[in-house]
């Protein structure tokens, strides 16, 4: 491995047995630390692909999930990871059917709440279409009851700063 070889790149380019085995030591030999940047790595790139990669997507985290089958031995906190990276990726992956790419251009925002709560509305404005996708394949399998997440795109805004003066 080179030094800007990653340790997520030398997985996703292990196509054979052999390579995926040799994956596999080097990062146990390394330990927490070389897990950790491959779990961040891997995250990264589940925020980053697009349609024409949902096959590689849908294979990579079966390949994690076989060679890696419990992430937990670096960290409790991983002990789901594989099921938690493939929930997002099934939610991100219906939010690109069911939005042609014709209709993607332009800002896209998140919204989240709970009516029947007094707690705050969360929104993060600002996102591009693959920013939003990502954001609800992330949040949508944490939904409580009665929680909605709605994946809008904006139209029309106007927007003013506090410091700025009125006409």
């Amino acid at each position: 491995m080179t030094m800007t070889t990653t340790y997520f790149e030398l997985f996703k380019n292990a196509q054979d047995d052999q390579s995926q085995d040799q994956c596999k030591i080097k990062l146990e030999q390394t330990g927490y630390s070389a897990f950790f940047q491959f779990i961040e790595d891997f995250k990264d790139y589940i925020k980053r692909y697009d349609d024409h990669q949902i096959g590689e997507i849908e294979e990579l985290l079966i390949r994690a999930r076989k060679l890696f089958p419990e992430p937990s031995q670096y960290s409790p906190a991983w002990a789901h990871i594989w099921d938690e990276y493939t929930a997002m990726t099934g939610h991100k992956n219906r939010v690109l059917s069911q939005i042609p790419a014709s209709d993607r251009e332009g800002e896209w925002q998140i919204v989240m709440d709970n009516p029947y709560t007094n707690q705050q509305v969360a929104c993060y404005p600002s996102l591009s279409f693959l920013e939003a996708a990502y954001l609800f394949g992330y949040f949508r399998p944490t939904l409580e009851n009665n929680e909605y997440i709605r994946m809008q795109k904006v139209t029309h805004a106007v927007v003013e700063f506090g410091s700025e003066q009125n006409p």
